[in-house]
């Protein structure tokens, strides 16, 4: 717990540059983050470990604003080092805080179009996240968090956009979990009318305007 503290410590400093405009320009351009990625390993519940994933997570959710000038920049690096598996491996097999942190990396990944193009270039790599997103909302049903269930939606309606210009699949249809479509949530969702809009677009993106999940 000692050594993990320590290099939380110093993990902690790099996310602040992360957080600067300037300096996160210089993290992407000396490839630093790729010395984070091996703390993202699943470990079981070794906390001393989880604490440097969590960490580690955070430093990269820092760097995922592509929405400013070097945002391009920072996503193509992300694609290009396969950030993506690594999340997809926290999302499936880590604690509820690193689940959380490594499903919004992939979302925010996922509304680029650049993100979206590399998710979906092959039918295994874009099922494997539709897979692991099925998974996580199986957990939900057991234990709900608004804020995760959130950013689990926006991965599927980002994921659901592709259909609307190749048409339903099948396969997709019954890896969208019928607990976002039922009353499962109903409770947390009530005050949340933009979650729950998002819903209604999901809904029409996979089964149209008239057919309702069984």
């Amino acid at each position: 717990m000692k050594e993990s503290t320590r290099v939380c410590n110093a993990l902690a400093l790099f996310q602040v540059m992360a957080k600067n405009s300037e300096t996160r320009k210089e993290l992407i351009e000396a490839k630093i983050p790729c010395y984070f990625y091996p703390f993202l390993k699943p470990s079981g519940d070794d906390k001393p470990l989880e604490y440097l994933r969590l960490t580690s997570l955070g430093v990269l959710g820092a760097l995922a604003k592509f929405d400013d000038p070097y945002g391009p920049k920072v996503l193509h690096f992300f694609l290009e080092t396969e950030v993506v598996p690594s999340c997809l491996e926290c999302i499936d097999l880590c604690d509820e805080l690193s689940r959380k942190v490594a499903t919004l990396i992939v979302m925010k990944i996922l509304m680029q179009e650049k993100g979206m193009s590399y998710c979906s270039a092959t039918p295994e790599r874009f099922y494997s996240i539709v897979q692991v997103l099925y998974r996580v909302v199986q957990k939900l049903t057991e234990k709900p968090c608004l804020l995760h269930l959130m950013y689990v939606i926006q991965c599927f309606l980002s994921l659901s956009e592709v259909f609307k210009f190749i048409g339903p699949s099948e396969a997709f249809i019954r890896q969208v979990p019928p607990q976002l479509f039922d009353n499962t949530f109903k409770d947390i969702l009530r005050d949340d009318h933009e979650t729950a809009w998002m819903l209604q677009v999901l809904h029409f993106n996979v089964y149209g305007p008239l057919f309702s999940p069984e």
